[in-house]
């Protein structure tokens, strides 16, 4: 049995609710952490034939002031004494539930688009010491409002109303706007018993954002939902970022992101997407699979759907591995951010694209949200091709294929950085075609192609200069190559 209050052997108790336990050495009982766990209850009133066996037996009394006395002997405890504490390894003192503010809006089961007037309100299972209040609960700026790390302490205003065990919290003269706020109930919280909060998890929270300022928005939410990453630097697969300029809005907003719409969408219909997303399929092949699908929507916090803004957000989206994704066949420097047409039922590339190869993202400035799609598409580019190796001298002394040396009979010579779909043609230098190949992505190397040294006929090319030509849909380029037999 925990006491939560000092307590002498000749003084008089509180007796709202006093307890005699009567224990035999023994018996079935253990302390766990400074509790008794009782493995039989036996509950009578005072006065009242007392429950119990030969192993055990309890009374209890109410309303009836108690001298606090222990008394026993080779086989048996009495304790008397005020209890208002638990039986058990049962809970102490704990948060019941939170709300702050009158909005409703959440992101990664955290509550964002929270006013900068708010009041938080936290209620507690127990009656709380006041004078405890100040060292046990604390709030602190976890992300200022360009999502920078802070970890800052902030002033506090704090009300509590004893009849409910509520906690109400307020920062004076407000909150700051598009900042993530972070509520520790610390052990330094007491209740009227001295019991202590343990483990409890810091409450979050998100608020509006400001207009009048430059406002960083990243999903998901640090200390969202079980598994979401941390709140941090864009660069994690399937995370986004909006960067808004001061005066982009209108009024004071939230942004509400969906990973998944095609499963858990906002607004638009997960039909209008898949629509989209074959268009893409049939018009571009595999290339045009979409790697991320995100919805953004930004809502004033009296619920009204911005569909555009006066200035332009800068919107970012991470990419992870894109060698293992879409089969292989998606190129960084192709990726795009495309927006969805919702009335055509189409992904509109976003011209101003831009691959931050680095940091493993693509931004785009957009003044429109809906969903986006993060989207290669087949290289045409030409100018970056290459032949190795030159001169192509499979029996020389340096023969191999390892830095440096001239080839093998089996590697023949090597195309590489070549567009997705393209012709490779091989001349003489009278201009009489040796070889023709075809290269696509979707059937071979990422870029590569090889040429065995054999014409058209199976034959071994002689020794000698040949020029070569790359075409694609939209690019070309034309070099020399040299063999040596």
């Amino acid at each position: 049995m925990k006491r939560s209050k000092p307590w002498s052997r000749n003084s008089s108790l509180p007796a709202s609710a006093v307890l005699l336990f009567a224990i035999q050495a023994g018996w079935g009982a253990s302390s766990r952490g400074g509790n008794y766990t009782l493995v039989k209850s036996h509950w009578g009133g005072s006065g009242a034939v007392r429950p119990g066996s030969g192993s055990a037996a309890l009374s209890g009394s109410a309303g009836e002031p108690v001298a606090g006395n222990h008394l026993g002997n080779a086989s048996h405890d009495l304790i008397s004494g005020y209890f208002s504490g638990h039986l058990g390894a049962g809970p102490g003192l704990h948060v019941l539930r939170t709300q702050v503010g009158n909005t409703s809006f959440y992101q990664d089961g955290v509550q964002v688009g929270v006013p900068l007037q708010a009041t938080v309100q936290v209620v507690f299972s127990d009656q709380l010491n006041p004078s405890t209040l100040a060292a046990g609960i604390q709030i602190v700026v976890a992300l200022d409002h360009m999502g920078r790390q802070r970890n800052e302490p902030v002033p506090v205003r704090y009300e509590y109303d004893p009849a409910g065990a509520i906690v109400l919290l307020s920062a004076a003269p407000g909150w700051l706007g598009n900042t993530l706020y972070e509520i520790h109930i610390t052990p330094g919280l007491q209740s009227i018993d001295g019991f202590t909060p343990s483990n409890a998890a810091p409450i979050r929270f998100v608020t509006a954002m400001d207009p009048r300022q430059e406002n960083v928005v990243q999903s998901p939410v640090a200390g969202g939902a079980a598994g979401a990453p941390p709140r941090g630097p864009v660069g994690a697969s399937d995370r986004i970022e909006l960067n808004f300029p001061a005066g982009a809005l209108p009024d004071y907003s939230v942004a509400l992101v969906s990973r998944d719409p095609l499963h858990a969408p906002l607004r638009v219909s997960p039909s209008i997407i898949l629509e989209a997303n074959q268009k893409a399929a049939a018009r571009n092949n595999r290339y045009g699979v979409p790697i991320a699908i995100q919805e953004v929507t930004i809502y004033t916090l009296q619920g009204q759907r911005l569909e555009s803004l006066s200035r332009p957000v800068l919107f970012s989206m991470a990419y992870n591995d894109i060698a293992g994704q879409a089969g292989g066949i998606i190129r960084t420097q192709s990726l795009s951010i495309w927006a969805l047409d919702e009335e055509h039922r189409l992904w509109v590339k976003l011209p101003d694209s831009v691959v931050h190869a680095d940091a493993r993202v693509v931004s785009a400035p957009v003044a429109r949200f809906s969903v986006f799609a993060l989207m290669g598409a087949p290289s045409g580019n030409a100018s970056d091709v290459m032949v190795f190796p030159v001169p192509w001298r499979p029996n020389g002394p340096s023969a191999g294929d390892g830095p440096g040396n001239t080839g093998t009979h089996a590697g023949g010579m090597t195309f590489s950085n070549l567009p997705s779909e393209c012709l490779i043609r091989i001349y003489t230098l009278s201009g009489d075609l040796v070889r023709e190949l075809s290269h696509s992505d979707l059937s071979g190397a990422l870029g590569q192609e090889h040429w065995d040294g054999r014409t058209a006929h199976g034959k071994n090319a002689a020794s000698g200069v040949y020029l070569w030509r790359v075409e694609s849909m939209t690019d070309g380029k034309n070099g020399k190559l040299m063999i040596i037999r």
